[in-house]
């Protein structure tokens, strides 16, 4: 009866240990944070994922009603203008 015992015991102290380590891991992780608008005059700018390790600038023109959507190219090493659209064709108003 004490070799159930004991490897009931040795099993806990293991799972309590990876739990220690989870959670130990958990307190050093990267907070999570949200994309901020910044307005400024007639312009409005907001930062978006579009997938894994690709991010994008959105710039709304409240005058023009548009929006240019910026993204990094890696090939050439500069931000380029990835998209220009009219805010009344995408949203139909």
């Amino acid at each position: 009866m004490n070799d159930t015992r004991d490897i009931a015991i040795a099993v806990l102290a293991v799972s309590a240990m990876v739990l220690a380590t989870v959670l130990v891991l958990s307190m050093n992780a990267t907070p999570a944070t949200a994309d901020t608008p910044v307005a400024g005059g007639e312009y409005i700018m907001v930062t978006g994922a579009y997938s894994s390790g690709v991010d994008l600038v959105y710039v709304f023109d409240l005058q023009q009603r548009g929006v240019n959507v910026y993204g990094y190219d890696r090939q050439n090493n500069r931000i380029k203008l990835m998209e220009s659209l009219e805010l009344k064709k995408v949203f139909g108003k």
